[in-house]
């Protein structure tokens, strides 16, 4: 760029009012003045829970968040039940790890493979019964009776069942006659074996202790008066089953005998054993049983959103050991206490963080529930529910404004729009904010002092999914005769002179880059680099911002192309401007511009925007999540620009 158009572009960014900060100034008649702020420049302005923009201000949209995750957080809740908050701070666990579930049942008949059962009989003392298709009870007419012994093999119960009833069942298949017979059930207190038990041996070889089976003589269970009615018949055996599966006592099976069978009259009576063709008539356990099933809830309090708004997440952190569970639901409405119009609870969510599509409400409310079938307890640390809506209320006021020769105020004008349920109000100070009174768009402040002025624009909403909206505030006022001139005129010309001057005398000096600017499109600084880098960020933004518009406004083609690259001379240093995608980047120099320096500049930014576009497109305006942009800014500064060519575009990205 040459001297003479540096100076063009120089007088042409200082003479030009549109580039000016809030506010704009303009003439509205003889010797009256209107000035008029547009939120277009945030530095300008100190706002509260406000939006503020080039199309204005309004509510501040919140991303907002209820997070329970300490004892007291969690002891809010609406009700507990089995719920331990006390035995971990800050976790949900079950209180009783231990309680049973619902009752099963289960009909346990073995094959003949695995079922030991046969008769023993007196009249034949050496005998062994076991291939028999009957198990024979009572007493024969010589003189004679027969007993039945069974041993079930082990239960094909969960090892944490716990029994809670067992029914021994035996079909009554042969008979003989119908003499009623009481038969009662004894617990075998000796091993013996199937194909080897007689009325003398249990083994084959080793004698009973007594003759006849060795038997505790309490009696476990009686069915009384059987006669000659086929069918199943059945013997409570709980205690003593439930015995044999907690190991409290050896199972070494049961008999089955006429009771006192040594005196009865005759009375046989035979039941079907293992080796019965017909497996369904087989002996068999009725057995009913449960494992520990323990469950807890905790219903949370309802969440207010503290207006209506749109929930957008459920969040929550657990620890769920093997077989265990943990659940979460969640219900929303508009009034407290919950009543029947609020929703049903939700199908449990399945992924953490499960985005919500669910209309907007005031209240929301979550359900968890803890299950176990051991000692051991899930575990929920924490639980987060996320939601939107704009601010309740906000507020921008203006920096204090004082034409020169100010004859007094005039009309207030609030260029708004105010959907149902929303309010604009305003007021103004001429203490600096210390008081401020009220006035509504349209007022007359005439009768106010002839003094610098504030102004507050209040901004209020009852339905927090809408909001008020503010496009410009504009007052008129009366100046003293000939005073409304653009202040940057006089000043600019002088500036403007002495740097055409400065750059008539300039001496032409090989080219030193002092400093360089990376600046977002909306004007917040990124990074710098050099002895020249701002101080005053926020003022340099602002500043640049405003050149960001010009060059934007004055250079670019009608299609919106051109003008990427442009270049401005103050006093004796050159600031060439690079526009990327979304980020600007501004060398300042000394000396004579290199020819190459402008297509080095594109190609930096260019490897700036792809290296870490995903960070500074949408910049969360932290240095922290920007890497290593410094050292690469601080390298270009340093020697890049020199560079002929430029093998890495950037150094030092990470």
């Amino acid at each position: 760029m040459g001297h003479w158009w540096s100076l063009v572009l120089i007088g042409a960014i200082l003479l030009a009012p549109s580039v000016r900060a809030d506010p704009a100034i303009s003439n509205a008649g003889p010797d009256e003045g209107l000035v008029s702020w547009r939120f277009s420049n945030p530095a300008n302005y100190t706002a509260s829970d406000v939006v503020l923009g080039p199309v204005g201000s309004s509510l501040a949209w919140l991303s907002l968040s209820h997070r329970d995750t300490t004892r007291t957080d969690f002891s809010l809740s609406s009700s507990l039940t089995n719920i331990d908050l006390l035995r971990s701070a800050g976790r949900v666990l079950l209180a009783n790890t231990s309680q049973p579930g619902p009752i099963q049942n289960l009909t346990f008949q073995p094959d003949a493979a695995s079922m030991v059962d046969t008769f023993i009989y007196s009249g034949n003392s050496n005998q062994n019964f076991g291939n028999a298709a009957q198990l024979f009870v009572g007493n024969w007419t010589n003189g004679t009776w027969t007993r039945s012994i069974v041993q079930f093999p082990a239960f094909p119960l969960p090892a944490n069942a716990t029994i809670v009833s067992a029914r021994l069942e035996l079909y009554y298949s042969f008979v003989i006659n119908d003499t009623p017979m009481d038969i009662s059930v004894h617990r075998v207190t000796n091993n013996w074996t199937e194909f080897g038990s007689t009325w003398n041996r249990r083994d084959g070889i080793t004698p009973w202790d007594g003759a006849g089976g060795d038997f505790d003589p309490a009696v476990v269970a009686t069915v009384a008066g059987i006669t000659n009615v086929p069918g199943w018949y059945g013997w409570n055996v709980t205690n003593l089953v439930a015995a044999w599966w907690t190991s409290a006592i050896p199972n070494q099976g049961l008999m089955v005998r006429q009771v006192s069978d040594t005196t009865a009259i005759m009375g046989q009576k035979g039941f079907s054993s293992s080796e019965e063709p017909n497996v369904t008539r087989r002996p068999r356990l009725q057995l009913a049983y449960t494992t520990p099933s323990s469950h807890g809830r905790l219903v949370s309090a309802p969440i207010e959103a503290g207006g209506l708004a749109e929930w957008t997440g459920l969040w929550w952190n657990a620890t769920i050991p093997a077989g265990t569970n943990a659940t979460i639901r969640f219900r929303t409405g508009d009034s407290v206490p919950v009543d029947t119009t609020w929703t049903p609870w939700s199908a449990p969510l399945r992924t953490f963080g499960t985005p919500l599509a669910i209309p907007p409400t005031h209240y929301f409310q979550y359900v968890l529930d803890l299950f176990t079938p051991s000692a051991t307890s899930p575990s929920v640390q924490d639980v987060t529910a996320t939601y939107s809506r704009y601010s309740v209320s906000g507020s921008v006021t203006t920096e204090a404004f004082e034409p020169d020769r100010l004859q007094g105020w005039m009309n207030l004008t609030i260029n708004g729009t105010t959907p149902t349920g929303t309010v604009i109000s305003s007021a103004y100070s001429q203490d600096n904010g210390t008081s401020w009174l009220p006035v509504s768009s349209g007022g007359d402040l005439s009768a106010s002092l002839v003094r610098g002025i504030r102004l507050q624009i209040i901004l209020a909403t009852n339905d927090t999914l809408v909001t008020p909206h503010v496009e410009s505030i504009t007052l008129r006022y009366r100046i003293g005769s000939g005073a409304l001139v653009n202040p940057a005129v006089p000043w600019g010309i002088a500036v403007f002179a002495l740097l055409t001057l400065l750059v008539l005398l300039r001496l032409r000096t090989s080219f030193a880059a002092t400093s360089l600017l990376l600046i977002h499109t909306d004007g917040r600084v990124v990074g710098n680099a050099g002895a020249d880098g701002p101080r005053d960020e926020v003022a340099t933004s602002a500043m640049l911002t405003l050149v960001h518009q010009f060059v934007r406004d004055s250079f670019q083609g009608p299609q919106g192309t051109g003008g990427e690259l442009k270049s401005f001379q103050v006093d004796d240093k050159e600031v060439t401007i690079a526009k990327g995608l979304f980020l600007y980047l501004a060398v300042v120099g000394k000396g004579t511009k290199p020819r190459a320096l402008s297509s080095r500049l594109v190609r930096f930014l260019a490897g700036l925007e792809s290296a870490y576009g995903p960070r500074l497109e949408k910049w969360d305006g932290l240095r922290s999540s920007t890497g290593n942009l410094d050292a690469d800014l601080a390298w270009f500064l340093r020697k890049g620009y020199r560079l002929p060519t430029l093998g890495r575009a950037v150094r030092y990205h990470a």
